[in-house]
């Protein structure tokens, strides 16, 4: 891990505890809470982006040329023999599951957000667009 990460992920840390500590001792409410949160999230846009999916490997390209037929024929010593298989769609899987993820949370702190502050929902509609268009296979 980078040193700045490093630091990225203790920063976090601090802040997360102290919106916490705020909230568990009703010095704010979980409307004030959440909105806090939104606008530490916008702060840190820069940080929540699309990943792109793994190459394919040879293998994977193999595998998928296969008849269904053949597909099910295969014996649990195939996919020992070739691990790069089941990788690449555990791998493929994490990385949309983590997409779907961020944007639902983009959509989440555009509702925390007062509809007054455009700006900031402009921010947030920017990214939301960006992520929908990558999910749907669109690039800019």
């Amino acid at each position: 891990m980078k040193d700045t990460e490093k630091a990225s992920k203790e920063e976090y840390t601090v802040v997360a505890n102290t919106m916490l500590k705020l909230l568990n001792t009703g010095n704010i409410t979980l409307e004030e809470y959440l909105e806090r949160c939104s606008y530490w999230a916008i702060e840190n846009l820069d940080d929540l982006y699309f990943r792109s999916l793994p190459s394919k490997p040879v293998e994977v390209f193999e595998y998928e040329q296969l008849s269904n037929y053949k597909r099910q024929k295969l014996t649990q010593e195939f996919f020992i023999d070739n691990p790069g298989i089941f990788r690449y769609y555990r791998d493929q899987e994490k990385i949309i599951l983590e997409n779907f993820t961020n944007l639902s949370r983009l959509k989440i702190y555009k509702k925390h957000i007062p509809e007054s502050d455009i700006e900031n929902h402009e921010k947030l509609d920017k990214k939301i667009m960006d992520f929908k268009m990558k999910m749907e296979g669109y690039e800019n």
